[in-house]
């Protein structure tokens, strides 16, 4: 389909520059840009040699991970890896290369400070506590949905005692407000309301996606520190 569009951009007039892909948001595995690169030098390849088409750019987009709970790669691998993918398959003749560093440049540069507002049980034989929080799935932790992206979770309580697993909700009255219920984090036992938690690598698609006033919440404050 790719190869299709690019011969109708050049016969409506226009003129073929590059392609475009993306591998995927918080993408740790590097041997996706591998694929889609091969991918990439075959259109080139075949527009050049059957259309004379020759296009010199590839816009590789993100994807590029920041550090959650499961270990990634440093930045530099990703480079070198894929710079190597690039010379395997493009030789000397790379194209224009673009792309967008994402999460990985400001995501672990951010904390995002919430205050515990609630804890309870469901029942009286509830297993384990659920601890709400002044901040949720929409004022900050939209990527929590689906509980996609798990972000490590720090108190001033920690090491002093005691661990117990939680479910951690939002203070709006959706049900969708629940950031992890199936993976259950352990927080300490003596954690009370008015304590604060510190969510950490919060520094992208955290307040840029914050709703705007939802049930009456305003979005999260951000301070830029030096």
């Amino acid at each position: 389909m790719a190869y299709d569009l690019i011969v109708l951009a050049r016969d409506l007039g226009l003129t073929p520059y590059g392609i475009s892909f993306h591998v995927g948001s918080q993408q740790r595995d590097i041997g996706q840009w591998n694929d889609a690169i091969a991918k990439t030098k075959y259109l080139f390849t075949s527009l050049e040699e059957e259309e004379g088409i020759k296009l010199t750019m590839i816009n590789m987009g993100g994807g590029f991970p920041a550090h959650y709970i499961q270990p990634t790669n440093d930045l530099s691998d990703y480079a070198s890896e894929i710079t190597r993918y690039l010379h395997d398959d493009f030789g000397d003749d790379i194209p224009n290369i673009i792309f967008e560093p994402g999460r990985s440049l400001v995501g672990d540069s951010g904390i995002l400070t919430s205050e515990v507002v609630l804890i309870s049980r469901k029942n009286n034989t509830a297993l384990n506590r659920w601890v709400y929080q002044d901040t949720g799935l929409f004022n900050g932790l939209i990527e929590t949905i689906n509980e996609s992206i798990k972000y490590p979770i720090i108190t001033e309580k920690d090491g002093q005692g005691r661990e117990g697993e939680v479910v951690l909700a939002g203070p709006t009255c959706d049900s969708m407000d629940i950031m992890y219920e199936d993976n259950k984090y352990k927080l300490p036992l003596d954690l009370k309301e008015g304590d604060k938690l510190y969510w950490l690598s919060t520094g992208a698609y955290t307040s840029t996606y914050a709703a705007v006033g939802f049930n009456g919440f305003p979005p999260i404050k951000t301070y830029y520190m030096e």
